[in-house]
């Protein structure tokens, strides 16, 4: 609607512009053209008497010619006919009433009209027509007339004009109104209310104008522009559904070739138990025992069977895929259960496990099969690059830091989940390309390089991120930092 009222106020502004200079135009020229006509009037008389009085002076004498004078003055209504003395004194009644600097170059041979204001105030049109009575004097016809009925005609042509002007605008305010709220007003509301449905996300109802114009047209590209982002977002949509099943996939197979990865530790760590259970069981077997050592022995394979049921729990649970479920959870009882399952690969490799973890909880909102599954991927990466004798060191720890990719943003509170080793440490060129997909620096069939891509992706998803420090032959140190406590959950709730 603001719009048309801005086209009606513009269009009135011209319309009242136009008419008004017209008026103005209108009312000056007839106003000229009325005192022209005055002054051929007064022409016309003073010719016309000119020669009457100048033969009735030289018959009759200037009584005679002064009466005649008057007699003409009395038929005439606005018009005042005098005789005069052009040279006449000042108090003479034969004085004319123009100014005497005016009328002192006037000739007899032509009239001379003259506009002047009198001593009253009135704007008088005085015509002086010579006639030669005297060869000493200079006589003339004063024909004056006031510019009164001039004045009254101006102005009741000006209010006639302004009366139209009035009946013209309001008859355009109401027609332009109209006409705009039906033309432009409406069909703008519409497409204003369909812009914010489409700004808010409605991309639905499609809108219709029938008035076939500019706007019809708007209508129809935002209406087409609607249907294109409506399929844009469902073709996101289904990618986005198709990127997340991939990526589960990649994140499951990688938890499988860590299972791989673990299984030569794992049968080293069911040996044992086996081998006593074996020997219990044979010695039962061989009606030997006595009743209570008969009870020790099924009391000892029974502890082994835990035992070996413990470890292949701990990773069956380690290599399930599941849906993204964040909750409150102590990143040190993460640390634990990554350290039970990897404890027989690192005795295996002959590497020792160190776990420098905090005393104090360290809560956080956390996928703890996520987390553990990028725990596992650092530890297992971290005993495979340290030789026999070496140590892997993981800690929780708690820090003040800025996010790197938010650096204008405040510090906030972060758990830092480290693991350094002593290994042979990660080239430079290597290291800025870590955590790209396919990137490793294990030999042919040793890693697919997609286990540390994949964990960068699981700790992004978490709000946080991974800083890599590493030295050449003094080992590496991965740290995971995620966030502290409870507001990293409001999110998930």
């Amino acid at each position: 609607m603001k719009l048309t009222f801005k086209l009606v106020f513009a269009l009135i502004a011209l319309i009242v512009l136009i008419l008004g200079v017209d008026a103005y135009l209108s009312v000056q020229r007839e106003s000229a053209f009325l005192r022209a006509e005055l002054q051929r009037k007064s022409y016309r008389i003073g010719n016309a008497m000119k020669e009457l009085v100048a033969d009735a002076w030289r018959r009759e004498g200037p009584d005679v010619a002064l009466e005649l004078i008057q007699a003409a003055n009395q038929r005439e209504r606005l018009l005042m006919i005098r005789w005069v003395w052009l040279d006449a004194a000042s108090g003479d009644r034969f004085r004319p009433q123009a100014p005497s600097e005016r009328i002192g170059g006037v000739s007899l041979s032509e009239p001379v009209t003259l506009q002047f204001r009198t001593p009253e105030g009135t704007e008088v049109l005085v015509t002086y027509v010579g006639v030669n009575v005297d060869q000493q004097r200079r006589g003339a016809l004063e024909l004056a007339e006031p510019l009164s009925v001039t004045d009254d005609f101006v102005r009741t042509s000006l209010y006639r004009k302004l009366v139209l002007t009035g009946i013209v605008v309001a008859a355009s305010i109401g027609l332009t109104l109209l006409l705009g709220i039906w033309l432009v007003g409406w069909p703008l509301k519409r497409l204003i209310d369909k812009a914010r449905r489409v700004g808010a996300g409605d991309l639905t109802d499609p809108i219709e104008l029938r008035s076939r114009d500019e706007l019809s047209e708007l209508a129809s590209t935002l209406n087409q522009m609607c249907d294109n982002l409506a399929e844009s977002q469902r073709q996101i949509r289904h990618e986005a559904d198709a990127r997340i099943a991939t990526i589960e996939q990649l994140r499951h197979a990688d938890r499988l070739r860590t299972v791989g990865q673990l299984a030569s530790g794992v049968a080293h760590e069911l040996g044992t138990p086996l081998n006593v259970v074996t020997g219990r069981a044979s010695l039962i077997g061989s009606g030997r025992l006595a009743p209570d050592g008969v009870l020790e022995s099924a009391q000892i394979i029974k502890s082994q069977a835990d035992r070996m049921s413990e470890i292949i729990r701990q990773l069956l649970d380690f290599s399930r895929s599941g849906k993204s479920r964040r909750t409150l959870v102590d990143l040190r009882m993460i640390v634990r259960e990554t350290i039970q399952i990897l404890d027989p690969l690192s005795r295996k490799q002959g590497v020792e496990l160190i776990v420098d973890e905090s005393t104090a909880p360290t809560m956080a909102c956390v996928d703890p099969g996520q987390i553990q599954q990028v725990l596992t991927n650092l530890v297992v990466n971290a005993i495979q690059a340290t030789n026999d004798g070496g140590k892997v060191t993981i800690g929780v720890t708690h820090e003040r830091i800025s996010h790197p990719a938010q650096e204008s943003t405040a510090a906030a509170d972060y758990y830092c989940l480290c693991v350094s080793d002593t290994g042979s440490g990660i080239p430079d060129a290597v290291r800025s390309r870590l955590f790209e997909p396919f990137v490793t620096t294990k030999e042919v069939g040793q890693g697919t390089g997609l286990g540390l891509s994949i964990a960068y992706g699981i700790v992004q998803e978490h709000q946080g991120w991974i800083d890599v420090q590493s030295a050449l032959g003094r080992g590496s140190q991965f740290r995971v930092y995620l966030p502290e406590g409870e507001a990293a959950c409001q999110g998930e709730s």
